[in-house]
């Protein structure tokens, strides 16, 4: 195999080994499922214009240096096509979609092969190996691997599982790369546009689910451009598997008459949720836009509490009289069944709406045809109240095993019903609530929600300040506790009002083992909030996001410390009165409780990719070792800033 990194630079010689230039760029055509390299971007050595050499005249690029066929003066020019790219200016270090592990990856190299007198891309390198090896370190990393038991394991994506992410179209009503633009690549040959002519119809052959977990891992921008990709009905299932508020957010990204066609696809309850996200203005534009009859039954849900059965019911109910016969309800299911929601139960009702009975489906297909469902109907229904509380009717569901309940209003009346789906986004929704609640963090925050992080970032600090404030009567009665033996020098200055502007080496000592107490039910503190945001994204998306989440928690770690170092100096000072000494401690304090935030994280998430056993990434088995570490970080820290003070 030959990767691009290795050929970049190279030096190319003609038929009598007189060198050309160095290999700048690889040119391939998209027509075939492996591209297929049609030229050769070369800087000549006499540092004129770049040429680019077909590949009709190179006889090779498995051996370097690469040769030509034919002499100098007989190289011919070579102009690309609409259909063809350029392997380091479009590929190289951009995002790509890997269609079997349903994410989105960085190309750190590319992979070709040269089978006979054709040269083929074959798959990109997504893995470490591959920027180790665009920085020369792979032959360090070899040798390395010959003796001791360290493998760097290749990681690389066939191009057949590959899809570029963003289009846009050109004036030729072709695909065309973004961030392509127009550049010259050669003395004759310019590509204006990396024109894709191919059919990318890999993303549509996945699971709506599948493609919802790429969409949520690229830019905004990114994402509506992918969507508006997708033929309407794939696109509305994938709309309705993203995460909130990603979903609103999706939808404007879109043009107003695609957004509202989505909307009309999607049951009436999932349209509902996703407007109620949206500015009113907004949203009543896009019902304006749809027709009556599927915007009236979304207009009636947002009357509703967001958190009630009435909030996430669907109004697609399957409802008949109660003199319908078993043949008339089995006729009305056959027309009328891809407009439901759930066909699982039938609810009789009368003339006024009034829920009276229900009737399973399976005593529908079992039963005679001419039998009614007033004799058919089971009259004790398990039904709930449009203002009932999300969480009670998820209850409810899971109690008596149902696939969906009724929900009617204070007159009887039937006014939808809840689906199970529907209440597995409750339980969803309830254990992130009940985990950021114990953990006293937000785990489900979203980046694209300025209110979300400001919100967390609050929480977050207030917890870590009341942890200070404690640890800091802590440290009160311990030096307190402990005067006789530090010394006068480290009594409570607070208590006694003797100020001490100089460092002392006694005093300093005895601070820092007094706020010690402080330091572990500070960092503690930080870092359960980490390992509860750790644990929910392993559980929720397997680890994917680690290192966007990595980069998130650095933001509130760091956020976290600054705020801390400032409540710790103040509270430092006022205990002992020593300037250096509150400055020593805080700084050393804040860089401390980072650490922790970043142990937190990255702790769980290394322990379950060497496949060790989920007992030993719980939070009483990762404290200790936060607490240790902590310690260790603290204490190598602020007694190197007490001794650069005192020296």
């Amino acid at each position: 195999m030959i990767f691009l990194s290795a050929l970049l630079h190279k030096s190319i010689y003609d038929a009598d080994h007189r060198r050309i230039g160095s290999l700048r760029d690889i040119c391939v055509t998209l027509n075939e499922t492996f591209p297929v390299v049609t030229a050769l971007v070369v800087h000549p050595a006499s540092g004129s214009e770049r040429l680019i050499i077909p590949w009709s005249q190179v006889q090779s690029i498995e051996t370097t240096p690469v040769q030509l066929t034919v002499l100098e003066p007989q190289i011919q020019s070579y102009e690309p096509d609409s259909a063809e790219i350029l392997l380091k200016r479009d590929i190289l270090d951009k995002q790509i979609v890997d269609t079997q592990g349903f994410r989105v990856v960085k190309v750190n190299d590319l992979k070709l092969a040269q089978i006979k007198k054709t040269a083929r891309l074959v798959g990109v390198d997504i893995g470490l190996s591959g920027l180790l090896r665009r920085l020369g370190w792979q032959p360090a990393i070899d040798m390395l691997g010959r003796v001791t038991p360290l493998q760097m394991a290749e990681r690389t994506v066939t191009w057949n599982y590959v899809e570029p992410i963003q289009f846009v179209s050109s004036s030729t009503s072709q695909l065309a790369a973004v961030g392509a633009g127009a550049a010259s690549v050669g003395a004759v040959g310019v590509v204006p546009k990396v024109q894709l002519n191919v059919s990318h119809n890999k993303l549509s052959e996945l699971h709506p689910a599948d493609i919802a977990d790429i969409l949520e891992q690229l830019d905004l921008e990114e994402a509506g451009a992918m969507l508006e990709r997708l033929d309407d009905e794939t696109a509305a299932d994938t709309l309705n598997e993203v995460e909130y508020p990603l979903q609103s957010e999706l939808l404007t990204e879109l043009g107003p008459d695609r957004a509202s066609d989505l909307l009309e696809r999607l049951a009436p309850d999932d349209a509902a949720d996703i407007l109620a996200d949206m500015p009113a203005g907004e949203a009543e534009r896009l019902l304006n836009l749809m027709p009556i009859n599927e915007s009236q039954p979304i207009r009636d849900l947002l009357r509703y509490g967001g958190e009630t059965a009435g909030g996430i019911m669907t109004t697609e109910v399957l409802a008949q009289p109660v003199d319908a016969t078993v043949e008339e309800v089995l006729v009305y299911l056959r027309q009328h069944s891809e407009h439901l929601d759930m066909v699982y139960y039938l609810y009789i009702v009368d003339e006024e709406q009034h829920l009276i009975g229900v009737a399973s489906l399976r005593q529908i297909v079992t039963a005679e045809p001419n039998t009614r469902m007033g004799a058919l109907m089971d009259q004790d229904i398990i039904k709930v109240q449009i203002d009932t509380d999300q969480e009670e009717v998820a209850r409810v569901i899971a109690k008596y095993d149902l696939l969906g309940v009724p929900v009617v209003d204070a007159d009887n009346r039937l006014k939808g019903m809840v689906t199970v789906d529907d209440v597995i986004d409750v339980i969803h929704e309830e254990q992130a609530e009940d985990v950021s609640e114990i953990t006293g963090t937000d785990v489900e925050e979203h980046e694209s929600d300025e209110g979300s992080r400001r919100r967390s970032t609050i929480s977050r600090s207030s917890w870590l300040a009341l942890n200070v404030v404690i640890g800091f009567f802590i440290a009160m009665i311990i030096s307190s506790a402990f005067q006789p033996v530090l010394g006068n020098a480290s009594a409570l200055s607070l208590l006694d009002g003797a100020p001490m502007p100089n460092l002392n080496l006694h005093l300093a000592l005895s601070g820092v083992l007094c706020l010690i107490p402080m330091l572990l039910l500070t960092t503690v503190a930080a870092g359960s909030q980490a390992l509860g945001i750790a644990g929910w994204e392993m559980r929720t998306k397997r680890g994917r996001d680690f290192f966007r989440t990595l980069w998130r928690e650095t933001l509130h770690g760091t956020m976290g410390g600054i705020l801390t170092t400032i409540l710790v100096f103040v509270l430092s000072w006022l205990l002992y009165r020593s300037l250096l000494l509150s400055v020593a401690v805080s700084l050393s304090f804040g860089f401390t409780l980072l650490i922790a935030a970043l142990c937190g994280l990255a702790l769980p998430n290394i322990l379950q990719r060497v496949r060790l056993r989920g007992s030993l990434i719980a939070a009483p088995l990762l404290n200790p070792v936060i607490a240790i570490a902590s310690l260790s970080v603290f204490l190598a820290t602020s007694l190197a800033l007490i001794n650069k003070f005192v020296g």
